[in-house]
């Protein structure tokens, strides 16, 4: 019996480990490799020739959507199952958008990743319940013209906070740059991230990236 060949994508380490012992367990699955980012991922494909990627969304240097997005257009025949861990319609929507064969949580039970990973790897395709919803209204909001731009649910104070966060800029350097207390930093990349649906700032700086939201430096006279 063939097995299904698995490239396992994610920039944390321990997750990727942990993910390739719970594989490697598995008579009909083999992990060719590993890649932390999106780039790393592309730049492997054609060497370890995958049938699945199982892929992170979020990541720095280049976001599982992005991936996803570049190796289904050179390798069609290559199923990508996305995972992240919080329910965020944006990405749900965006990986459709970039061809994704599926999308699921990392709070499944590893008998449902298992499951799914298979149904991925036999030609069909899946959206976690508790995320389908979303994105299927997402859809709907862009078809009818009532969805929101990416960033539109932000205040003007905020987009400049996040504009910073993007920079690499710490809360006391906003601060500093804004002319406000750290605190109120502080507090205004929490709302930033709560009304983005995300818990890192690193992924506030993907968002912001990706969208365009971080308008070019001035330069110094």
């Amino acid at each position: 019996m063939a097995k299904i060949r698995l490239m396992i994508v994610d920039d944390h380490e321990v997750v990727r480990l942990g993910m390739r012992a719970a594989f490697e367990l598995e008579a009909d699955i083999q992990v060719v490799g590993e890649a932390s980012d999106g780039a790393e991922a592309l730049a492997k494909v054609s060497v370890l020739d995958p049938q699945v990627i199982l892929m992170d969304v979020r990541m720095q240097h280049m976001s599982g959507i992005e991936a996803c997005r570049e190796i289904k257009s050179r390798y069609p025949a290559v199923h990508i199952l996305m995972i992240t861990s919080y329910s965020d319609e944006e990405a749900v929507f965006d990986s459709i958008i970039a061809g994704a064969d599926g999308y699921l949580l990392k709070n499944v039970s590893r008998t449902e990743l298992l499951k799914s990973l298979r149904l991925i790897a036999s030609g069909q395709s899946l959206l976690d319940p508790n995320v389908s919803k979303r994105a299927l209204a997402r859809m709907t909001g862009l078809a009818d013209g009532s969805e929101q731009t990416p960033g539109e649910e932000l205040t003007e104070r905020e987009r400049e906070v996040l504009a910073l966060v993007a920079r690499g800029y710490t809360n006391k350097q906003i601060a500093e740059t804004l002319y406000m207390s750290e605190k109120t930093a502080r507090n205004h990349v929490s709302h930033i991230l709560e009304k983005l649906g995300l818990s890192r700032r690193s992924e506030a700086a993907a968002y912001a990236v990706e969208h365009r939201l971080v308008p070019p430096q001035k330069r110094e006279q």
